[in-house]
């Protein structure tokens, strides 16, 4: 069983990957027998298994990327050729609606539709004419309010108990700057990055200057209740999907 999972950039591979290795038992290999590789320096491929299954975890290169990379790498086409049994797309919310960005994600690939928050099971057709399942999944984070990859950090980091203090510590500094220290942390995405920014720089001060990928191994986000809630669709990848 080969799966695809697209996510907007490196950070989300960083975390997920992080997530399915220590909560779900995938392992980190070296290729995938898609041959997918990154292509730019913005694009983050990771290969997984587990088993005999393969995921395939894809760092598109930033949020509105995903039409290009489908596009780019040809998915539609590998949907048709190759023994794929699903694709889950991972995108923030930002400030939009379900039905919006369901929309957008939908309009780049032809042959398969998705619902957030829902397994379909897309009846296709291989390149002999022969029928095939392609199960897909949207996930949305976070799910229900506004933001992105970095609320989900916060709210993660908030139920684990060894770093609560420190980031309910760090979250009314923040909110201290923005009336005019800082007005720009009004906008709740930067308010959330500077959150995120300032614990893993007070938490690993050694690793201020690196990037978010120093900080990963460093917490034990299995500990995360609301994570655990959230990557709850990751329990089926390699297993047989539920239907609604």
């Amino acid at each position: 069983m080969t799966e695809i999972i697209l996510v907007e950039g490196v950070s989300d591979v960083q975390l997920i990957s992080y997530f399915l290795q220590n909560v779900y038992g995938w392992k980190h290999e070296n290729d995938n027998k898609l041959g997918v590789t990154p292509i730019d320096d913005h694009e983050h491929i990771e290969s997984l298994s587990k088993g005999e299954n393969q995921l395939i975890l894809c760092g598109v290169g930033g949020n509105g990327k995903f039409a290009g990379f489908v596009k780019e790498y040809r998915i539609n086409d590998m949907i048709i050729l190759q023994d794929i049994d699903s694709l889950m797309v991972v995108t923030d919310r930002d400030e939009d609606s379900d039905a919006r960005i369901g929309r957008a994600i939908n309009h780049s690939f032809k042959n398969l539709s998705m619902k957030a928050g829902q397994w379909v099971n897309n009846k296709i057709s291989d390149s002999f004419g022969q029928p095939k399942s392609v199960h897909t999944y949207l996930l949305i984070i976070p799910v229900n309010e506004k933001g992105a990859l970095e609320r989900v950090i916060i709210n993660a980091l908030k139920d684990i108990p060894e770093e609560a203090a420190l980031i309910w510590s760090v979250i009314p500094f923040i909110d201290s700057l923005k009336d005019r220290i800082a007005p720009e942390l009004n906008k709740i995405n930067k308010a959330n990055k500077a959150t995120v920014g300032t614990f893993f720089s007070i938490r690993n001060p050694q690793n201020a200057m690196r990037s978010f990928g120093a900080f990963i191994s460093k917490i034990d986000w299995s500990k995360s209740e609301s994570l655990k809630e959230l990557f709850l669709p990751f329990m089926y990848l390699g297993e047989e999907k539920p239907t609604p």
